[in-house]
Formats: C-alpha cells, structure tokens, sequence
C-alpha cells in the first residue's frame, strides 16, 4: 500500500504548487504602465532669439508713483536726445515696477539707441513675456528681427523644423530617427521640457529604458508645474522596474529555479530547487525485499529458499512529482518574464496613417524632404 500512498502524495504535491504559483503570480502582478504621448507643441521664447521666461507667477503692474515719476523723467530725457538718462531712469523704474511692460519697451528703445543691442533684445524680449499681444507687439517683433543676429534666428527655425520632423519620425514608428531629430532640438532649445520628453518617449519605444529615464527626469527639471505630472512620475516608476526576456527566462529554468532567480522571485526559486530535489531523492531511495522460492533439489526433497534484492519503489512517482515542479516553475518564470514586458511599455502608440496625413501639404514640403532622407 505504500506506493498509492507515494502516488497520491505526489499528485497533492503538483496541485499544491500549481494553486502556490498561479496566487504568486497574481500577487506579484503589477499595475498597467501610464500611456504618454508626445508633446505636439515646444515651449520657446515670445520670439527667435528671447530665452524662455522663468517659470513662477510673471511680475504683475504696480501702482509706484516713483516708477510713473521715473518713466515721465525719461521719456522727458529720451525726447532732448539724452538717451543715457532715459536708460538710467527707465532701468530704475523697472526695478520699481517690474511688470509694466511700457516701461521695458521704452527701455529696450533707449538701449537701442544706444546701440546695446544685447540689453535691447533682453528688454523687448520681456515686453512680449509680459504683454504677448500688446499695443508695441508687432513693433517689437519687427525690431527683434533687424537686432537679433541672423544664425540665431536660424538656430531657432531649425529648431522648430527639428522637432516636428521628430514628431513625423516617432509617429511613423521610426525611433531611431526620431530620437537623433529630438537631440538636435535638445541641443538648440535646451530648456524646453519638450524636447526631452518626446526624446524620452522615442528611446522607451526603442527599449533604452536608463537614458529613458534620465530624459523623462530632465523634462520634470524643466517643467517643474505641468498637469502631467503625476503620470510622468508613474511611468518613471515603471521604467526603474526591471524587465525580463521571455527566452531568457525559459533557458534558465532548464536548471530547476535558476528561472524564477532570474525573474526576481528568489523564493520561488529556491523551493522549486527543494521540490525538484527531493522528487529527485525520493525516484532514488531503494529498499531491500525478498522473496521465497520453492526448490526441489534431484533427491525430491523440498529446500525453498529466500532471495534478497533492491529496487527503487517510487522511481516514476518521484521523478513525475520532480518534473512537474520544474514545469510549473518553468511556467512561472516565463510568466512572470512576460507580465514585466506587458507592464512596461509607457508609450502610446500612433497609427503611422493617422498621424501623417496632416503632415502632407505645400507648407509641410521641406519637412516631408526631411522625413524622406531620414
């Protein structure tokens, strides 16, 4: 009666780690990543050539009856012709009152005239931060382009071509591409959050999550108040988790748990070890029986006797119980290798007709020329 009982020991054994590995697993199974999509828009200065404004509350107006003495003292000044007086009381009136954009205007027309051309593009740069669609607007942005020096102007443009030819590149799930067109906006625009975050997405679809990572961590440096902060914060938690190959998972586990310390469940592992173990020592175990046989030596007299020798009663049992220990962590490894692939990718994926029928149009040419020879 022993071996039944081996046999129905075994069969518990099997059930009982198949129960054991399929709660495990969904024990361990983790959330499903934040889907992030590529910013379409990249944050620059109000014009080619203005840095980007510092991010915080802007300066307000404020009611200085100094700043309004100051200002009225320097336009007097401006219109005598002593342009170094009118800059000197149009610099201290915006100290005074920061957020009035008269005052950088007609301080950014005395550094002008004074040929200070840096200080001017600063001051007509803060005028168009502070009143973006003002009454002197168009005036500044005419004067920002005789001011600002033309390769500046140029960087700026190649810039913005760079970044949507990105976005053509990422859409049309050519990565590679697409993150050599984000660095060039990453070095021509290095403040913009943008660049680093669609930078980010290009390199999580091509699988490099570290530098991933680093990109998606400079875009939160950038943009220190964005609305998707909170999911860019969980996607960073999701590309720290480690990521295991199926393949790999499964040619490990040809050595009893190795997969399962290979997938991060060292537990798991080592008691499939012990499992496959002792299914291995119990097929092994040999016991001694014997048996007795009738004999009748040539005289006709009867003389039976006894013959002793080994077998390995439990031989099919344990090997059985060891095989489907090592199949069940097999199973597991290679499950839980695939659940950290579905649960990593943090990238929402465009269909390449959608996104680039907008694209196609006379003043898209040269950026479907660029996509082309991408």
């Amino acid at each position: 009666m022993r071996v039944p009982r081996m046999h129905s020991w075994c069969a518990r054994l099997l059930v009982m780690l198949a129960m054991w590995a399929v709660t495990a697993g969904r024990a361990h199974a983790q959330g499903d990543a934040p889907r992030l999509s590529p910013k379409r828009a990249l944050t620059v200065g109000p014009a080619p050539g203005c840095a980007l404004p510092p991010s915080g509350p802007p300066a307000v107006r404020r009611d200085n009856a100094e700043a309004r003495r100051l200002a009225l003292a320097g336009q007097e000044a401006a219109l005598i012709g002593d342009q170094a007086a009118a800059r000197d009381a149009f610099a201290r009136a915006a100290t005074l009152n920061p957020g009035d954009e008269r005052v950088a205007y007609d301080l950014a027309r005395a550094h002008e005239e004074l040929a200070d051309s840096s200080r001017a593009i600063v001051e007509y740069c803060r005028y168009l931060t502070l009143s973006p669609g003002g009454r002197e607007a168009a005036d500044v942005r005419d004067r920002l382009l005789r001011l600002v020096p033309a390769p500046v102007q140029r960087q700026a443009a190649d810039v913005q071509v760079a970044f949507r030819l990105g976005l053509a590149l990422f859409d049309d799930g050519r990565y590679d591409a697409s993150v050599r067109a984000f660095d060039d906006v990453v070095r021509g625009a290095a403040e913009s959050p943008e660049g680093y975050f669609n930078r980010g997405l290009a390199r999580a679809a091509k699988g490099q999550r570290a530098i991933a990572l680093q990109d998606l961590e400079q875009y939160r440096v950038n943009a220190p108040a964005v609305d998707d902060r909170v999911e860019v914060g969980r996607a960073i938690e999701v590309l720290r988790r480690p990521v295991y190959s199926a393949g790999g998972a499964f040619a490990a586990s040809l050595v009893p748990g190795v997969g399962q310390l290979y997938t991060g469940h060292t537990i798991r592992g080592v008691l499939t070890m012990v499992g496959v173990g002792a299914g291995v020592g119990m097929a092994l175990v040999q016991r001694t029986t014997t048996e007795s046989i009738a004999y009748t030596d040539p005289n006709g007299v009867p003389a039976p006797y006894t013959r002793a020798f080994r077998e390995r009663a439990y031989f099919v049992p344990g090997m059985g119980a060891a095989a489907g220990v090592m199949l069940i962590g097999m199973i597991d490894a290679v499950t839980s290798a695939k659940r950290s692939q579905r649960g990593a990718d943090v990238v929402a994926r465009a269909t390449r007709t959608a996104t680039l029928r907008p694209l196609i149009g006379p003043q898209s040419a040269g950026l479907m020329v660029s996509l082309r020879h991408w």
